[in-house]
């Protein structure tokens, strides 16, 4: 028995659409077909307007089908994300999570050629899957803060584009309330000891 149009469409969609080559926009609600293993629904939240789209409205290229909701430069939340959705699409993974954690689902989200690198200190040994490492000539390495040389580009990149960090300032004798407030992840920026003005009390 075939679905009906609801159940072959069940999630509900809507934006502004171009119904002709004239280009004007006019809300439209729309569905999309559930979510496979290999896909990722967003909820955009912003779109950026690119001339591209100007051209797919008025079927300056010539392969506009209508209706049609432009729009590529989106920002958006990921709502549902499909088991397979990102398994062998990466160049590199950057893994900085401190507690036991299984390698295997990591590894499989590396292309061939793909590096996964950790940052973080398990306490215990992590388990290394050899096969994965093999068969797609994935490479896991380690680092802690590079060298000095990269640390110094870092810096000299930072202060040419005007970037800095978001910090807590604290003052020395509130180093145990920040103490409890890091083990409890009551911690929105890095905490950030004012030495010098602390020391003026002593």
């Amino acid at each position: 028995m075939s679905k009906s149009p609801e159940e072959e469409h069940p999630q509900k969609a809507f934006g502004y659409a171009a119904r002709d080559s004239s280009g004007t926009l006019s809300p439209f609600q729309f569905s999309r077909r559930e979510n496979g293993e290999e896909d990722v629904t967003l909820k955009i939240l912003y779109c950026g307007v690119c001339h591209s789209d100007l051209h797919t409205l008025k079927n300056e290229w010539g392969f506009t089908r209508y209706p049609v909701v432009p729009g590529h430069e989106i920002v958006g939340v990921a709502t549902k994300v499909g088991n397979k959705s990102a398994i062998g699409t990466m160049d590199y993974i950057i893994d900085t999570v401190s507690a036991v954690h299984p390698l295997l689902p990591l590894l499989s989200l590396l292309k061939v050629n793909g590096k996964l690198v950790t940052v973080g200190l398990p306490n215990k040994p992590l388990e290394l899957p050899i096969f994965p490492l093999v068969l797609g000539r994935k490479l896991v390495g380690g680092s802690d803060i590079g060298g000095m040389k990269e640390t110094q580009e870092m810096i000299d990149f930072c202060a040419k584009h005007n970037i800095s960090a978001d910090i807590e300032l604290i003052r020395m004798d509130e180093i145990n309330t920040a103490m409890d407030r890091l083990a409890k992840s009551d911690v929105r920026y890095r905490f950030v000891i004012d030495v010098a003005n602390s020391l003026s009390k002593y």
